[in-house]
């Protein structure tokens, strides 16, 4: 078997699945919108450089750092359209608690 085998889609999404409990350790709906963020944009950062990698294929050519940009650019985006929603005005997160 090789890389190209593999169904990549269904490769990610268990590793994401997998880094993020480590990636997001410590952290709670209680914590800073900053926290969070940063903690995103790290997880967006580790799943696009792992997804530029398994979209070469069986072989990584010269041209992966530019794969990595475009794909962490992506990853990055895409993230935070998710977290605005949770982070935004009225997001889960966002809620002014009562002491």
């Amino acid at each position: 078997m090789k890389v190209s085998d593999l169904d990549v889609p269904e490769l990610l999404d268990v590793i994401t699945k997998a880094i993020s409990p480590v990636i997001f350790k410590g952290i709670d709906q209680d914590s800073s919108p900053h926290l969070w963020r940063e903690r995103m944009k790290l997880h967006a950062e580790i799943v696009g450089r792992i997804t530029a990698v398994l979209h070469c294929g069986d072989e990584v050519g010269p041209d992966i750092g530019e794969i990595i940009e475009i794909c962490t650019r992506n990853m990055r985006a895409g993230y935070e359209q998710s977290f605005s929603e949770v982070l935004g005005p009225g997001g889960s997160l966002s809620k002014i608690r009562k002491p």
